[in-house]
């Protein structure tokens, strides 16, 4: 089993693409990303702020707390349940399902907005029967995929 810091220095490997042991200020959220948090775009750019220059380069000692940081900061991932208890309150009639369009509008107004390429590409392949998605069904498949 790895421990954190070997995580972070493998993740800072892969991002560092000039060989100095350094990632690029701008690639600071998807290096965290790829540790598996998920914090929004608006934290990153809170965490980072000292760094006006996208082109400025990160040491792993600098990027250390800023992970440590945003991992406090953003607590637990939200579980499946609360997925689905989120997407309820939008089912109106009780029947465990919401209208495709409606999820379309939730996904691109509301939170970490989503693009209109985004949602189509999260929805893509799935059935929509009736003009409906299962709320379980579609947490279940985002959460797994």
């Amino acid at each position: 089993m790895t421990s954190i810091m070997e995580d972070i220095h493998d993740a800072f490997h892969f991002y560092d693409n000039k060989g100095d042991k350094k990632i690029a200020a701008s690639q600071i959220g998807n290096c965290i990303r790829s540790l598996n948090l998920h914090p929004s775009e608006e934290l990153v750019k809170k965490m980072t702020a000292q760094w006006k220059d996208p082109d400025a380069r990160v040491s792993v000692e600098e990027f250390t707390p800023i992970y440590h940081n945003i991992k406090k900061e953003i607590g637990k991932p939200p579980t499946q349940d609360q997925f689905v208890q989120l997407l309820t309150h939008f089912d109106r009639d009780g029947s465990g399902t919401v209208p495709v369009s409606e999820l379309r509008s939730i996904l691109q107004n509301a939170g970490e907005r989503m693009s209109s390429l985004d949602v189509d590409n999260l929805l893509y392949g799935m059935d929509f029967p009736e003009g409906k998605v299962n709320i379980r069904d579609f947490v279940a498949y985002i959460v797994n995929n």
